[in-house]
């Protein structure tokens, strides 16, 4: 189960509960489970990092917009890494907003020239952040 912060995720996983303990007791099932201790944590977006990597992809020409985690979020340890240390998770666009990540459309946007240029935009923009950061800490 996902959620995007673990107090709900813990409201989530009774409610779930419930429903098994319901269905096994109308079915007349044993039910057994054991919940995966591991969770994946909110990603902490730093804003510092994230206002300078904005600027760096505006200068390499490259349109940004503001990505709102709630309206789509999957599973990734950066949100347990971004809990520790300062993070940002860009997403570059490499093709068409109709296309699906993981999906076949996605795969061979990654491996187009579009997608060269999205991973190469990218990789400079961040090594453009961390300049940034140096030469003004």
């Amino acid at each position: 189960m996902r959620a995007e912060d673990d107090d709900y995720l813990d409201e989530l996983k009774e409610k779930v509960l419930n429903c098994f303990i319901g269905a096994a007791t109308a079915s007349g099932a044993r039910l057994e489970y054991k919940w995966d201790e591991a969770r994946y944590a909110p990603m902490r977006n730093n804003l510092t990092l994230a206002r300078l990597f904005r600027q760096n992809m505006q200068s390499l020409g490259r349109g940004v917009r503001l990505f709102n985690p709630s309206s789509a979020f999957g599973s990734t340890d950066m949100g347990n890494v971004s809990q520790l240390v300062p993070g940002i998770h860009p997403i570059v666009a490499i093709a068409p907003k109709d296309v699906l990540g993981h999906s076949p459309q996605f795969a061979e946007a990654a491996v187009s020239a579009a997608g060269m240029r999205g991973l190469v935009d990218a990789a400079k923009a961040l090594a453009m952040t961390v300049v940034d950061l140096v030469a003004n800490p």
